[in-house]
């Protein structure tokens, strides 16, 4: 591993080692670019399939602030993910698993190619072609944000699921706890009617 490109081989065929060796030599310049080129290909697919369209120079600075939204959801999801991972036992660094993280935005560049031959099928296909398609990119994007956690923590796979569920078992949990406080609230507050 090395350059760009071999890193991106590497990510798409051993995602795990590829992760591990992104994660140890800090790889954040060009996890920057991946993360980039992921948000930027199906931004640019979409902008220039709507160019035609009343209102379309409004979408050039939604598209920014969808990219920075996403560059400080980034940053803060490798900082949660990171401690939660050292509480598990990792011993990885923040800056490993943010480059590790940045490449898992590699599938968000295939969506476009794939979702050119799902508008080509017949129309009772294509819109369950770009189901199955959006479905494979999620799975595909957890699956390598598993093996970042995994890669730059040294975690077992286990572990690395446990790590990225334990932010949204927290909500949960929070907001469990929240509609039984406010429900017992609600339940000793005196009715008149």
């Amino acid at each position: 591993m090395g350059n760009f490109l071999e890193t991106i081989y590497d990510v798409l065929f051993k995602p795990r080692a590829a992760m591990e060796y992104i994660a140890e030599k800090k790889l954040t310049g060009q996890a920057l670019v991946m993360f980039t080129i992921g948000m930027l290909v199906p931004v640019w697919a979409i902008y220039s399939g709507m160019r035609g369209l009343p209102g379309v120079a409004v979408l050039g600075s939604m598209f920014a602030l969808q990219f920075i939204g996403s560059l400080f959801f980034w940053i803060l999801g490798a900082s949660v993910l990171n401690f939660i991972a050292e509480l598990a036992g990792g011993r990885g660094t923040a800056t490993g698993l943010f480059a590790a993280l940045g490449f898992s935005n590699l599938p968000r560049v295939v969506v476009i190619p794939l979702g050119v031959i799902a508008a080509l099928l017949p129309d009772g296909l294509s819109g369950v072609a770009f189901g199955i398609i959006g479905l494979i990119v999620a799975v595909w994007t957890l699956l390598l944000t598993v093996a970042a956690i995994r890669g730059a923590h040294g975690l077992s796979g286990s572990k690395a699921v446990l790590v990225l569920l334990a932010p949204l078992l927290a909500l949960i949990g929070i907001t469990i706890a929240v509609v039984i406080f406010l429900g017992s609230a609600l339940v000793q507050l005196p009715f008149h009617f």
